[in-house]
């Protein structure tokens, strides 16, 4: 009679706990910046929603006021702030400054201007890589 044995032999177990862990680290990663991208987009959301509450300000007062539009700040990857270039009302910038592990990623801090000016706190980065979630 010839006996079956069931089971992995331990070189076989090896070689699956290698395979994972050449997946993992090609995935981790991958994953990590692919998270700071989804947060950076959900901060620039934020960041066009303050804008335009401070353009509806500015349609029916005729100047910007950012008192009236306080952003959420209960996200906390990004702390959004405004400051107000005047104290007469003719322009505000919105900020969109990392915070945890948000802090990793290469654009850094992002704003948006009454003019629609797009800008970054990181130096060698586009403005439109950053902006565009790439």
């Amino acid at each position: 009679m010839i006996s079956t044995v069931k089971g992995m032999t331990l070189i076989e177990l090896a070689i699956v706990v290698a395979v994972v862990g050449i997946l993992l680290t090609i995935a981790i990663p991958s994953y990590s910046s692919h998270l700071l991208r989804v947060h950076r987009t959900e901060a620039i959301r934020m960041l066009l929603q303050a804008s335009m509450c401070q353009q509806r300000v500015y349609a029916s007062r005729g100047r910007y006021d950012p008192s009236q539009c306080q952003p959420v700040s209960e996200y906390l990857r990004y702390r959004i702030t405004y400051t107000s270039p005047d104290t007469v009302g003719r322009g505000y910038l919105v900020m969109a400054t990392p915070q945890g592990a948000q802090l990793d990623d290469p654009c850094g801090s992002l704003s948006l201007d009454q003019n629609g000016m797009k800008g970054i706190g990181a130096s060698g980065v586009s403005v439109v890589k950053c902006w565009n979630g790439r």
